[in-house]
Formats: structure tokens, sequence, C-alpha cells
């Protein structure tokens, strides 16, 4: 429900700018380099969803399943790539290249901490209204 609810305020990238995420990419994973086959890569959040990241276009790049599911999850994508590289000159490139996304896909801010309020505040009601329509039903 949380998840529906915030889409209405910040929805998903439309189908064209997944496919310029992926170009941009070189349908390639943009912490590891590893080439992604057509429909088996991610749109992950650089800043997570969890931490107010948008599910703008800008703060999405496209990544392998096992770099999005299984390793970065909700770090910072900066801190991840350094994990992946340490210092290494490809740190540097791979960085660069999600910084010139991030500036050629026209940066948004986070969702504000009101807006995020707002999201969670809007779902506990819609919850204790379905719980009340539930129980209405059984005749609890």
């Amino acid at each position: 429900m949380r998840r529906g609810l915030r889409f209405l305020v910040d929805p998903e990238p439309a189908v064209e700018e997944r496919q310029r995420a992926i170009a941009f990419f070189g349908h390639c994973c943009a912490y590891c380099g590893t080439p992604i086959g057509h429909g088996k890569g991610d749109l992950d959040h650089l800043v997570p969803a969890a931490k107010g990241g948008r599910n703008h276009i800008s703060n999405r790049v496209f990544s392998c399943k096992p770099c999005n599911a299984e390793e970065k999850r909700d770090k910072d994508w900066e801190e991840f790539l350094l994990e992946k590289c340490g210092g290494s000159p490809t740190f540097e490139l791979r960085s660069g290249k999600i910084l010139e996304w991030i500036e050629s896909a026209g940066a948004v801010p986070p969702l504000s901490e009101d807006m995020l309020h707002l999201i969670e505040e809007q779902c506990r009601e819609a919850t204790a209204a379905y719980d009340k329509a539930c129980r209405k039903v059984r005749g609890i």
C-alpha cells in the first residue's frame, strides 16, 4: 500500500526513460561493468527510496541483479561503488559516468521529510479503513 501511495506522488520512469538509461550505460551494469542481456537488468535507485530517493530517472542507473538485489541494497551508491572498485581508476571512471548520467537526466531533490511523513500518514489511514471494512465484512 505504501508503495502504491508513493507512486502517486513519485511515479516510475517511463519506458523511454528506462531505455535511455540502459543505452547510456551501454547495456552494462553501472557499478561492476558486467554486460547485461535484454530484460535481465534493473534500474537501481542511487539514493534508496527508503532514504527519500526519488523514482525520477536521474536517481536510477542500469545495474545487474547481483549488484542491485544482493550487494548494494540500501547503501549509498558512492559507498557501494568504492567497495566494488576500491580507490582504483575504475572507481573514478564509473563514478564519473554515474555523475554524468545524473546531470544529463536532470537531477531532482529527494522527497522531503514532510512528503515522506504524509505518505506514511496516508498509508496508516488507508490501512485502518481497510481493516475496518474487513472486520465489517466478517461480522466482527
